[in-house]
C-alpha cells in the first residue's frame, strides 16, 4: 500500500510539473504530453491530426483517453523518388533514412517556453518534393532554432499523402462532388486542426500565415484559389509555387495497376484490388516501370479548371503575400540528371541548361505570381534568395540552388553540414531571415515593412536580394522588370533548352 501510494505521487508530482511548465497539453482528441527541447522552447511531435483510409478523405482522429507521448515524429508517408532526385536529397541534404507508412497523418509544433509570451503568431510550414516525396521528420526542418530566435511565434510541420497515395489518378475516384486530391485534403485537414487547438499550446488562431517551398509554395498558391473566403490564412509565403498543368493523367495508375495484378480495366473490382495490395509493392511497381510523377487532379473542387484566370481576376484569397525563389533554382536538378544519367556534369552546357531553367521554372514564375497580386491589390513583396555558403552547396558546379535556403531559414544549417564550420555571414544572415519571417507572420500586413523590405513594384528597386555578394549577411535590392526581362520570351528559351539538351547528350 505504502509503495502503490508513493508511486501515485511520484506519478501526480511529474505530471503536475509538465503541467506546470505547459509541456502537456489538452487538445480536441485528448492531452498531448511534449518536451523542453530547449530551455526556450517547448516541442510536441507526431501529434495526429487527421486519419484517412487509402483513398480516402481524412477524416478527424478518434478521442483519446490516456495522454499521448509526443517525443518522436511520426511515420513519413511513402515516398516516390529517382535517381536524380535522389541526387537532388543528397545535395538538399534530405537524404536521410525515413520510416515511411501510410498512417503518417501527423504534425509537430514548437513553442516558446511558458516563461516567455504567449498568444503568439502561427507559421505553419508545407514541405515540398514535387508531391512526390517530403516528409517532416528531417533535421532541416526543425523548428526548435526558429522558434528560440523569435519571440511571438509558433511553428508547426506536417505531413501530407503524396504520389500514387496523395493523387492516384485513378479514372474510379473522377466526381463531381469529392476530390481525390487527398495529399491537399490533409493539408486543409492539418491547417483546420491548427485553427482548433493552437490557442492550447499558446497559439494565436487568428494570426496564421502558410508558408512552402517548392511544391510547398504550389500548395500555398492552391489554397488562395482553393479557398478565396477562407478566414483561417492571414497571409502567405510561396517559394516557387507553380501549379502547371494538372489533367487527369491515369496512365500512371493504369502501369501500376497492372503489375501488381490488378488488371488494365479501370472498374471498381480493379480498385478494390489496389486497395487491397502493400503500399511497399506499389511504390515498388511505380519505380520499377520509372514513373516520376502522379500528378494533381483538377477536379472544380480544390484544382479548378480556370485557375489561371481566377488568379488573373482576383478570384484568389487576398492576404498580404511573400513570393520568392533561389537564384539558380535549376542547378541541382540539372547536375542530379545528368549525374544519374552518365556519372558527370560537363561544365558549361550544365551550366546553361541549369541557367535557362531557372529562368523559366523560377524567375518568370514568380514574376506571373507577384503580377497577378499587385493587379488585384494585393499586399506583396518579392524576393530572391543568392547566398551560396560553401556547407550548404557542396559542389563546384552548385550555386543557391533549389532547397538551400531552407537551412538558413529555418536555422539548422549546422545541424546539416559537417564541415567546414558555419561562417560568420551564414550566422548572420539566417538571424536575418528568420526574423524577417517571423516578423511576416506576426503581422503580415506591415510586418516586412519594418525590416526594410519595400513593397513589390515592377518599375523600381523592389526586388529583395538575400545573400547577394554585395551583402552576403543582409539584404540589396534589385530591378524585377530587369530579372524578368527575357520571361515574354518564353517559348524561344525553351527551344534553346531543348537544343542544349540534345547537345548535352551527344557529349560521351
Amino acid at each position: 500500500m505504502y509503495s502503490s501510494t508513493l508511486a501515485l505521487a511520484i506519478l501526480s508530482s511529474l505530471f503536475a510539473t509538465t503541467t506546470a511548465t505547459g509541456l502537456t497539453v489538452t487538445t480536441a482528441q485528448g492531452a498531448v504530453a511534449g518536451s523542453l527541447v530547449l530551455p526556450r522552447v517547448r516541442q510536441w511531435l507526431g501529434i495526429p491530426f487527421a486519419t484517412a483510409g487509402r483513398w480516402e478523405a481524412p477524416t478527424t482522429p478518434p478521442v483519446r483517453t490516456s495522454t499521448l507521448t509526443t517525443t518522436a515524429y511520426g511515420k513519413s508517408c511513402y515516398q516516390l523518388t529517382t535517381l536524380t532526385t535522389d541526387y537532388y536529397l543528397q545535395f538538399a541534404h534530405q537524404d536521410e533514412a525515413l520510416t515511411e507508412g501510410e498512417d503518417c497523418l501527423t504534425l509537430n509544433i514548437w513553442a516558446p517556453s511558458i516563461s516567455r509570451p504567449q498568444n503568439t503568431a502561427v507559421l505553419i510550414w508545407i514541405y515540398g518534393g514535387g508531391f512526390q516525396f517530403g516528409a517532416t521528420d528531417l533535421k532541416v526542418y526543425d523548428g526548435r532554432n526558429f522558434v528560440r530566435d523569435s519571440d511571438d511565434l509558433i511553428v508547426v510541420t506536417f505531413n501530407y499523402r503524396l504520389n500514387l497515395f496523395g493523387q492516384p489518378n485513378a479514372p474510379q475516384l473522377v466526381s463531381p462532388t469529392a476530390s481525390q486530391n487527398f495529399g491537399l485534403l490533409d493539408q486543409k485537414a492539418a491547417i483546420d486542426w491548427v485553427k482548433n487547438n493552437i490557442a492550447a499550446f499558446g497559439g494565436d488562431p487568428n494570426r496564421i500565415t502558410i508558408w512552402g517551398q517548392s511544391a510547398g509554395g504550389t500548395s500555398a498558391d492552391i489554397w488562395a484559389q482553393a479557398y478565396p473566403t477562407d478566414t483561417t490564412v492571414k497571409g502567405t509565403i510561396s517559394s516557387l509555387g507553380d501549379l502547371g498543368s494538372p489533367t487527369l493523367d491515369s496512365a500512371p495508375w493504369a502501369t501500376v495497376a497492372t503489375a501488381v495484378g490488378c488488371g488494365n480495366t479501370a472498374d471498381a473490382a480493379q480498385l478494390t484490388c489496389m486497395k487491397s495490395k502493400t503500399a511497399a509493392s506499389l511504390i515498388q511497381a511505380a519505380k520499377d516501370a520509372d514513373i516520376i510523377f502522379f500528378k494533381l487532379v483538377t477536379d472544380d473542387i480544390i484544382i479548378h479548371s480556370d485557375w489561371a484566370n481566377r488568379m488573373t481576376t482576383g478570384n484568389f484569397l487576398k492576404v498580404p503575400t511573400v513570393v520568392g525563389t533561389v537564384q539558380h533554382e535549376g542547378d541541382a536538378l540539372i547536375v542530379g540528371g545528368e549525374l544519374a544519367a552518365r556519372g558527370n556534369a560537363p561544365p558549361f552546357i550544365t551550366t546553361a541548361r541549369a541557367d535557362i531553367l531557372s529562368q523559366l521554372g523560377g524567375t518568370c514564375g514568380a514574376s506571373g505570381a507577384s503580377a497577378d497580386r499587385l493587379n488585384n491589390g494585393v499586399t506583396t513583396w518579392r524576393y530572391q534568395y543568392q547566398a551560396v555558403f560553401p556547407g550548404i552547396t557542396t559542389r563546384q558546379d552548385l550555386r543557391a540552388f533549389h532547397g538551400s535556403d531552407i537551412p538558413i531559414i529555418f536555422g539548422t544549417f549546422a545541424s546539416v553540414q559537417t564541415s567546414p564550420a558555419p561562417t560568420v555571414p551564414e550566422l548572420s544572415l539566417s538571424l536575418y531571415v528568420k526574423n524577417a519571417w517571423s516578423k511576416f507572420a506576426r503581422n503580415p500586413a506591415t510586418g516586412l515593412t519594418t525590416v526594410g523590405w519595400p513593397t513589390y513594384n515592377p518599375s523600381s528597386d523592389t526586388l529583395v536580394q538575400l545573400g547577394n555578394v554585395q551583402n552576403p549577411d543582409g539584404v540589396t535590392l534589385g530591378s524585377p522588370s530587369l530579372l524578368d526581362a527575357t520571361c515574354s520570351h518564353t517559348a524561344e528559351l525553351f527551344s534553346v533548352l531543348t537544343q542544349l539538351n540534345t547537345i548535352a547528350s551527344a557529349i560521351p
